[in-house]
């Protein structure tokens, strides 16, 4: 008759010869997950979306700058022409009119500039959200699990007006680097290109069935 030990021993070995067997038919099973990376520069480089926002907000900028031009050249104007008033106190009512108008162009000059800053920073994340969007559905498409920025032949940046010396800034770049090697086979950034390209040049397609919107 066997001893409680001599069970409990064979049911231990029995629960370990199961739990490697299934470890083992689980890593058989694994498959090793899909990766295709994109170079995120030529992405930017070729893309309309991003040429349009950069069009779009140079405009802007223009804009801008032609108003301020302009304001600034009224005040100057108007200031020469305080000078030829003889009448002390009016002149000096006059330029202390313009002193104001100085004071609220500056502070409108300040404002316009955080609004294009702003503008600036919401652009780049919409662009940023639609490279996203358009790398999931063609991973989807094309059976990739994940999708990596390859930035290892990126070219180092200086900047000599910087305080952090040249190569602090460089090690610092390399610090920033994820991706060293990636498989040219597996690079789909022409595709996402011609992908986003594609996007942006087909109309929205209306819904059937939906009423017009009503005339004013």
């Amino acid at each position: 008759m066997r001893t409680i030990p001599s069970l409990i021993a064979i049911s231990c070995a029995a629960v370990l010869v199961f739990a490697g067997a299934a470890f083992t038919a689980g890593r058989l099973s694994a498959q090793p997950s899909a990766v295709a990376n994109v170079d995120i520069r030529r992405l930017l480089d070729k893309i309309g979306q991003r040429a349009e926002m950069e069009i779009e907000l140079t405009q802007m900028a223009n804009r801008f700058e032609q108003e301020l031009k302009s304001r600034r050249e009224s005040l100057e104007s108007r200031a020469k022409e305080s000078d030829a008033i003889t009448d002390q106190t009016e002149r000096q009512t006059l330029r202390d009119g313009l002193a104001l108008e100085q004071l609220q162009l500056t502070g409108w000059a300040t404002m316009k500039q955080q609004e294009a800053d702003r503008e600036q920073a919401l652009r780049w994340e919409n662009l940023y959200r639609s490279i996203v969007a358009e790398a999931q559905k063609l991973a989807d498409t094309e059976g990739y699990q994940y999708v990596v920025v390859f930035d290892g032949n990126a070219e180092f940046q200086r900047d000599r007006r910087s305080q952090i010396s040249l190569g602090q800034q460089v090690v610092e770049q390399i610090a920033r680097r994820r991706v060293l090697v990636a498989s040219k086979s597996d690079d789909i950034t022409e595709k996402l290109i011609l992908r986003m390209n594609n996007v942006r040049a087909t109309p929205p397609s209306t819904t059937s069935g939906t009423t017009p919107p009503a005339k004013p």
